[in-house]
């Protein structure tokens, strides 16, 4: 600690007073340089303590996990023949073995259309009128009406309210039979409705009833329904059981004799009854120029189509074509897709593409090989099984390929003789527990489970190699490849009754011995060794053959026995450590004591240097005033000796 000089110091008057002050300084730094000292004895025991309450960490990670049942079940899957199929299983199982067959893999829905020339061939024909001319040729020779209908077919509605009755035993839709139904009258209590949408998932209809008691059929596919009733039936739908269709708009449009089809199209386009109601024309018709030279009217929804609700349909001209409106359903998803007359296979397949509402169908155009009709245009759900199923609507040039009839698209597969169904072949998760299954092929293959002790073994080497290295740490003990520089280095925590605490602390972890009726109740039955000069060790050939002969019995020693009331040394071990690294453990302690005290020592340290700081200023500034008063005497002691020569000179 340093405190000032004056370097000229003694100067004037010969003597060295700045080696004097020094050494009076030097003298008074004593006790700050003990201070000093001790600061850092405190904080090397800090920096030993905090290495401590690491290593105490780090056995007690080992120890966590030494205290989990799972930890001694690390499982492993293995097949007889992965061509058929491949598992993984979890940890925390139990050994078991498996016999499955594969009988089908779950499969892809797919369709196809008959093979054409070419892709570019108009899958929706447009009609050959013989019309050359859109404005001069009469197109009708006498007076007539166009019906056109708008909207959804198979939407339709009880022509009365829901009456007081029974159905009939044999009341169904679309061939599935619903049955005896007791119904109250406007079926307040939702009887009716709900023995309907319980099958929906069947017939392909949802039904639904009004604030006026009239019930309401709608198809989810977008196809016809098909309603089969008897007297009791008719009886509960308002008395007759009559059904109209409540989803379309029909348009009676008058044309005259003479005609040409443009002014046909004005006359559709500027009907009265082409309206929704709100000032909105429902259908737009325009004259088109087909492939052949000659015209025809096309009819579109206004609103674009693609929707379930903008079907046209028109029928008795063969001048006249609507835009066809397909549906295409998976589950209660439906894609609507409205095409116009001519539209190619090619084309079809991209607005089926790129449909937002597309709910997982992939169409494509394919070639076949075939010389005459190479072309095919198919259909294939995205994904595999039944939920996928595609159904079709509207849409006659499609035929079912895979899934055709009765053929499941589901995986079939057997465990043990259990017949198992799943949607896909990958992932499968819910059969077996903790297993995750991927079938491959069709096929027979045994399925083990296996436990790997292996993990354990190592959590107990890490376990006791933590011990160790901790108790060698704190007791100083060198290991063989310390230098001997390291060895000559005292500890910090040389003397520390505290440290010394800690050691025999973990040591009596060490040698607990379990109430357990095994062979193994304690670490030293498993190859523990404790030696005289305090470190540890564990013989792995004599935790191989404990873990080998009986794994139950070293589960035992770690986990303890609930039923017995006995706590594992797991447990023991790893409540103990966290008591010692908590805030009140020896470690901690020892630390908020050291810090404590280092602090208090910086005070000192800080006031003993600003006293010092301060008295040798003062020292200083009277020492110079003493060299320059002994400079002084010399001066005039110089003088005199001068003077009395020159006298003792001129006497003689």
């Amino acid at each position: 600690m340093a405190t000032g000089s004056i370097t000229s110091l003694g100067i004037g008057s010969g003597l060295d007073l700045q080696d004097i002050l020094d050494k009076l300084k030097a003298a008074d730094e004593t006790s700050i340089t003990i201070k000093e000292n001790k600061i850092t004895t405190l904080q090397g025991q800090v920096d030993a303590y905090n290495t401590i309450n690491a290593k105490l960490f780090s056995i007690k990670s080992q120890a966590l996990n030494l205290s989990l049942q799972s930890n001694f079940m690390n499982n492993s899957a293995s097949v007889s023949d992965e061509d058929i199929l491949t598992a993984t299983v979890g940890d925390g199982y139990s050994e078991a073995s498996y016999t499955i067959e594969v009988a089908q893999k779950a499969q892809r829905n797919s369709w196809e259309s008959t093979g054409v020339e070419s892709k570019t061939d108009a899958l929706f024909t447009a009609p050959e009128s013989g019309i050359a001319d859109h404005d001069t040729t009469a197109v009708i020779n006498s007076d007539e009406t166009l019906r056109l209908t708008y909207g959804t077919y198979g939407q339709i509605s009880t022509d009365d309210r829901i009456a007081t009755g029974t159905t009939d035993d044999t009341f169904a839709i679309n061939g599935i039979t619903i049955g005896a139904v007791t119904v109250l009258d406007n079926d307040s209590d939702g009887a009716l409705v709900a023995a309907i949408n319980d099958k929906t998932n069947e017939h392909g209809v949802t039904a639904s009833v009004d604030e006026n008691g009239i019930l309401t059929l709608v198809p989810l596919n977008h196809s016809e329904i098909n309603v089969t009733m008897d007297a009791g039936t008719q009886t509960v739908f308002g008395g007759t059981g009559a059904m109209s269709n409540t989803g379309q708009e029909q348009m009676d449009i008058s044309l005259t004799a003479g005609m040409t089809l443009e002014q046909i199209v004005d006359a559709i386009n500027d009907s009265a009854v082409n309206d929704d109601g709100d000032g909105n024309t429902l259908v737009t018709a325009s004259f088109v120029l087909g492939d052949n030279d000659d015209y025809y009217i096309r009819l579109s929804a206004t609103s674009g189509g693609n929707s379930a609700d903008s079907e046209i349909s028109v029928s008795g001209f063969d001048w006249i074509a609507a835009d066809t409106t397909v549906a295409i359903s998976q589950g209660e998803a439906t894609m609507v897709v409205s095409a116009a007359p001519g539209t190619s296979y090619e084309e079809m397949a991209a607005l089926i593409n790129d449909a937002e509402d597309n709910p997982g169908v992939t169409a494509a155009i394919i070639d076949n090989g075939d010389t005459d009709a190479p072309f095919q245009m198919t259909l294939t759900a995205n994904n595999t099984g039944e939920a996928a199923r595609i159904s079709l609507s509207n849409f006659a040039a499609m035929t079912q390929v895979t899934g055709s009839g009765e053929e499941t698209l589901n995986a079939r597969f057997t465990v043990d003789g259990i017949a198992y169904s799943r949607q896909a072949n990958t992932a499968i998760t819910d059969v077996i527990s903790g297993v995750t299954l991927d079938l491959k092929n069709l096929g027979e293959s045994t399925l083990n489970i296996e436990v790997s002790h292996e993990s354990v073994k190592e959590n107990i080497v890490a376990m006791v190699e933590g011990f160790n290295d901790l108790i060698s740490y704190v007791t100083g003990t060198q290991a063989e490849d310390d230098t001997e520089e390291d060895a000559d280095t005292e500890s910090p925590l040389d003397g520390l009754t505290n440290a010394n605490r800690i050691v025999y602390q973990l040591k009596s972890l060490l040698t607990s011995v379990l109430d357990l009726d095994t062979d193994y109740t304690s670490l030293a039955d498993i190859g523990l060794d404790i030696a005289r000069n305090g470190t540890i060790s564990i013989d792995e050939d004599v935790l191989d053959q404990a873990i080998a002969t009986d794994p139950d019995a070293i589960s035992a020693l770690f986990l303890g026995d609930a039923d017995e009331d006995i706590t594992g040394i797991a447990d023991k071990i790893n409540d103990a450590l966290s008591e010692m690294v908590s805030t009140t453990g020896i470690a901690s302690t020892e630390i908020d004591q050291a810090e404590t005290r280092i602090t208090r020592l910086d005070k000192d340290i800080e006031t003993e240097t600003e006293r010092l700081t301060r008295k040798y200023d003062t020292m200083s500034l009277q020492f110079a005033s003493l060299d320059n008063y002994i400079s002084q005497l010399n001066s005039e002691a110089s003088a005199l000796e001068s003077l009395i020569n020159n006298f003792n000179t001129s006497s003689e």
